[in-house]
C-alpha cells in the first residue's frame, strides 16, 4: 500500500513538473513580448547614444519652406491615434491667414513598449517625429532636448507655440495672431485682433530685448503638495525647497519666441536634476532667474469639457464678434481625462471650420 501511494505521488511530482518545464518552453515567446526590451530599438537607442542623436528625426524638417510657426507637441510612442488625429484635425491646415506653420511630435525613450518598428514607420511617412533617447517618464528634459534641436535644424523660425497631443488647438487663431505680429511690427498702438487687445505682444517685443516673450495661462504663485504622498503632485522639500512655486502657466500652452525659447534653453541646461513639473520649471522656475514671468494669453485657454469649449465656438462669430467674447485658443479633449474620446478632435475642427468658412474663402479679384 506504501509503495503503491509513493508511486501516485512520484507520478503527480513527474506531471507537475513536465507542465512547469513545458509551460517554461512556451512562455518566454509570450513573456518576451511584454516584458522584455525590444530588440531592434535598443540597438537604435545605443547607436543614437554613441552619436549624440535622437533614435528618430528629420533634420530637414525646416530647411525648405519660410516657416513662421513652429507648435511642440509632447506626446509617447504608444498615441499614435492622438497624432493621427491632430494631424487630420487642427494641423491640417498648415498655410492659412498668410502663416506658413510646421509642427514636431516629441517623445521619449521607453525599451518596453515594443513599437519601435511602427514609430519607424511613422517617422518615415510623416516626417515630424522627434524619438530621443531621453526617458520617457521625464517630460522637463524631453521639452529642454526638443529646444536644443531647433536650435540646430530650426534656428530661424520666429515663433515656437508648445502644447501636448491630448488637447485641442485653435491653429486657426494661433496664423491670425502671428499674422498680426508679422504685420507692422512697429505700430504697437490699439492693436486688436477681434475684440481682443493684442498691444502687449508688440511691446513686449521691442522693449524688452526680444528675450523675455512668454504667453500663456498664467497662474500666481502657490503652495506645492507636501500633504498627500500619493498624490501625483506630491513634491518634496529636496524636490522644491521654496514654499512658494513661481508664477508659471500652464502646460497647455504657450508661445514664446526664438529668443526667449534659446534663453530658456540654455538657462535650464544648467540643472543636472531639472524640476519635473515642465510646465512650472520653464514658465515659471526658469524665467524667474531670468527676472521675468510667463503673461497672460489673451484668448481662452480652456481647461473643462470638450462641450463647453463646443459652445464657446458655437456662441462665437468671426465675422462680427460681440464684444464681451473672447476667440477660444487651447480646449482639452477627452483624452486628457483618459476617455476614448477621439471624436473631440473632429467635432471641434468641424465646428472651427464652419465658424470660420468665409474668412478661409480664397478672394476673388
Amino acid at each position: 500500500m506504501r509503495r503503491f501511494s509513493y508511486e501516485r505521488i512520484c507520478l503527480f511530482v513527474s506531471v507537475v513538473l513536465l507542465i512547469y518545464i513545458g509551460w517554461s518552453i512556451i512562455s518566454p515567446s509570450k513573456r518576451s513580448h511584454q516584458d522584455e526590451p525590444d530588440s531592434l530599438q535598443q540597438l537604435a537607442y545605443i547607436r543614437a547614444l554613441n552619436t549624440s542623436s535622437p533614435i528618430l528625426q528629420n533634420t530637414q524638417l525646416c530647411s525648405f519652406d519660410k516657416i513662421d510657426l513652429l507648435i511642440v507637441i509632447i506626446s509617447s510612442g504608444q498615441r499614435f491615434l492622438e497624432r493621427q488625429s491632430i494631424r487630420e484635425t487642427w494641423r491640417s491646415m498648415t498655410d492659412s491667414f498668410g502663416v506658413h506653420s510646421k509642427h514636431l511630435f516629441v517623445m521619449g525613450y521607453f525599451p518596453f513598449d515594443n513599437l519601435f518598428k511602427d514609430l519607424t514607420n511613422e517617422a518615415a511617412h510623416e516626417q515630424d517625429i522627434l524619438f530621443l533617447t531621453v526617458d520617457e517618464e521625464l517630460i522637463t528634459l524631453k521639452e529642454l532636448h526638443a529646444y536644443r534641436w531647433l536650435e540646430r535644424y530650426c534656428p530661424n523660425v520666429p515663433f515656437i507655440f508648445k502644447t501636448e497631443d491630448d488637447l485641442f488647438i485653435n491653429t486657426l487663431l494661433l496664423h491670425e495672431l502671428i499674422r498680426e505680429l508679422k504685420t507692422n511690427p512697429n505700430d504697437r498702438n490699439n492693436r486688436y485682433l477681434y475684440n481682443t487687445r493684442i498691444d502687449s505682444f508688440f511691446v513686449d517685443e521691442t522693449a524688452r530685448n526680444a528675450t523675455q516673450y512668454l504667453y500663456g495661462l498664467a497662474y500666481m504663485p502657490g503652495k506645492p503638495e507636501r500633504n498627500g504622498t500619493t498624490s501625483p503632485f506630491y513634491v518634496t522639500y529636496q524636490e522644491y525647497p521654496h514654499e512658494l512655486y513661481p508664477r508659471y502657466c500652464s502646460g497647455f500652452g504657450y508661445l514664446m519666441n526664438a529668443a526667449t525659447k534659446r534663453a530658456l534653453t540654455t538657462e535650464g541646461f544648467k540643472d543636472k536634476n531639472p524640476f519635473r513639473f515642465s510646465d512650472i520649471f520653464m514658465t515659471g522656475i526658469i524665467p524667474d532667474r531670468l527676472n521675468f514671468v510667463c503673461e497672460i494669453m489673451p484668448f481662452i485657454i480652456h481647461q473643462g469639457t470638450m462641450e463647453q469649449c463646443m459652445g464657446f465656438v458655437k456662441n462665437n462669430s468671426v465675422e462680427n464678434p460681440p464684444p464681451s467674447t473672447t476667440p477660444l485658443l487651447v480646449c482639452s479633449t477627452g483624452r486628457h481625462l483618459g476617455n476614448n474620446a477621439f471624436s473631440d478632435y473632429y467635432r471641434m475642427w468641424t465646428a472651427l471650420k464652419l465658424l470660420y468658412a468665409n474668412r478661409l474663402k480664397p478672394k476673388t479679384q
